[in-house]
């Protein structure tokens, strides 16, 4: 009788990234029939993202011919779609074993990956959208942000200008016309779009249907798998258990950059290692708008402020109020979310992100307190919401073939080669209890490059939303919903531009992607 031992000594490839002889070691001489678990030590981190996988499972070798030696780990991962354990048999194929194949795949459904996917069916192309959580939006629905940033540059004192419009003025019409939006609310130089976040989710859900994509939620990345320079599969978990989606392009706007770091991209985190803090958000019911609408934002601090000399340890007191489109409600992002030494939390660490949910919520509640007793117009304010998640400002920036960098955003350099605009401050959440607001000059903006989106030493993969390539003081101006948005259209444009010609993503026609994305109204050059 056949060992198991024998029988995967045959198929399993024998390369400089696979440590052969310790994963053999490692195998049982029992009957081939029987099952075992495979722990595998690799030293190639691509091949490693896979085999930790297979190590969550048993699996049963069935006879029946050999198996291809380079296709044996994706045959693996695949196979667990239809099995209750990972089996290996004759005429076990990728496509057999994947619940859906389009031309391109978007991974996460907030502002940039609603607009990706948008785009790139708009374009012909077959367009999937994944999303982690039971509806699309993200930040703007999932964390309850409240307000629309980014969308307009301030002139002067009077005027304001877009420099987003294409599909980011869609989502503001059809939000318009359920009475879910208000008018710019400007605060200073600081402005931003008030919305309610609950008609949001449905307006999003009507939107994606009616430009023709499919939606999956509540499914997460948890592998994916390369060949080359192409990202091949990526592999989900959701209720169904494990599958596989085999794009031919794929779109990453989990904001965290999950799929380009599973499938072994380069990115930084902050700078040297820390990054901006998260923030809970929430909404407090039984304001009264007239008086809160008075409120300045140094009226405001000057409040908090007062509170602390009063004692309540408050992380941050440099904030603003958007009043929300339902009458008393409004929405704050004050609370500043930082682990016991005072550094903020790592939010791609499940501890961390657990320990700052928790800090979170005990923030929410101190600050509802400050503000029914300090901040006119709240005497009689409750919370009503608290988003799902805490808000994240920063975490993985994956490395592209271009750089958005700090000088660029300074001097708001305008690059032949853009696909968005920003006029956004560098807006800072750093450590003390203020927030650093930099802003460019009056009427001015810079421009985002595509090589900032197509990631650095793939063909068919793409970034878009606040998982840019970019510098941690340049991220801090384009990573809100607006220039996002706009990220987001032009990679799926791009995407689909891409698949329609033959070439890499970074071998796209550009002025043609940059036509394309006129014709939808996209801003490239404000016109005031």
């Amino acid at each position: 009788m056949t060992t198991l031992k024998e029988k995967l000594s045959k198929v399993l490839p024998k390369n400089e990234f696979l440590d052969y002889e310790e994963l053999l070691s490692k195998i049982d001489n029992r009957d081939w029939e029987s099952e075992i678990n495979v722990h595998v030590i690799v030293t190639e981190k691509k091949l490693k993202n896979l085999l930790d996988f297979l190590s969550f499972y048993s699996f049963e070798y069935f006879e029946g011919g050999d198996v291809e030696a380079g296709d044996l780990i994706v045959k693996l991962v695949l196979a667990k779609v239809k099995v209750p354990n990972l089996n290996l048999f004759e005429g076990l194929t990728a496509k057999s074993h994947c619940f859906a194949e389009p031309d391109v795949l978007v991974v996460g459904g907030g502002p940039a990956g609603l607009a990706a996917a948008c785009a790139a069916a708009r374009a012909g192309a077959s367009t999937l959208l994944v999303e982690a959580y039971g509806s699309l939006g993200g930040t703007l629905t999932i964390v309850t942000l409240g307000g629309l940033c980014g969308i307009h540059a301030v002139i002067d004192d009077e005027r304001l200008g877009r420099v987003v419009g294409g599909l980011c003025l869609e989502v503001e019409d059809r939000l318009a016309a359920v009475d879910a939006i208000r008018h710019p609310q400007r605060h200073g130089r600081i402005v931003g779009v008030p919305y309610d976040s609950v008609r949001l989710k449905g307006v999003l859900d009507e939107m994606t249907t009616s430009h023709g994509v499919s939606v999956i939620l509540h499914t997460s990345a948890v592998a994916a798998v390369t060949d080359g320079k192409r990202v091949s599969a990526v592999i989900f978990e959701n209720k169904g258990g494990r599958a596989a989606v085999v794009p031919r392009v794929v779109i990453d706007c989990t904001g965290d950059g999950d799929v380009a770091a599973l499938a072994g991209a380069a990115f930084e985190v902050g700078a040297g290692g820390e990054t901006q803090y998260g923030s809970a958000m929430f909404r407090l019911g039984g304001v009264d708008t007239v008086r809160a609408a008075q409120l300045s934002r140094p009226q405001i601090k000057e409040c908090l402020e007062r509170a602390v000399e009063a004692g309540y340890p408050l992380p941050r007191t440099a904030t603003g109020v958007h009043l929300n489109p339902i009458e008393g409600v409004a929405h704050l992002n004050v609370t500043k979310l930082g682990t016991p030494d005072g550094a903020p939390f790592n939010l791609v660490d499940p501890g961390h992100l657990g320990d700052a949910e928790r800090e979170g919520r005990r923030q929410v509640r101190m600050y509802e307190e400050v503000f029914r007793k300090y901040v006119p117009g709240f005497e009689k304010a409750r919370v009503i919401d608290i988003g799902a998640r805490v808000g994240v400002r920063e975490t993985r920036l994956i490395r592209g073939d271009k750089v958005l960098t700090e000088a660029q955003v300074r001097n708001c350099e305008k690059p032949a080669d853009r696909i968005a605009c920003s006029s956004w401050p560098l807006e800072s959440h750093g450590r003390g209890r203020g927030t650093t607001w930099e802003f460019l000059p009056d009427g001015q903006w810079y421009g985002i490059p595509w090589g900032c989106l197509v990631v650095n030493g793939f063909d068919n993969l793409l970034v878009a939303g606040r998982n840019l390539s970019a510098e941690h003081a340049a991220q801090a101006s384009v990573r809100v919903a607006g220039p996002c948005m706009a990220m987001g259209e032009a990679a799926g444009t791009g995407a689909a531009a891409s698949l329609a010609s033959g070439v890499a993503l970074r071998d796209v026609d550009l002025p043609g992607l940059q036509e394309r994305l006129r014709q939808h109204g996209a801003i490239l050059q404000p016109d005031w």
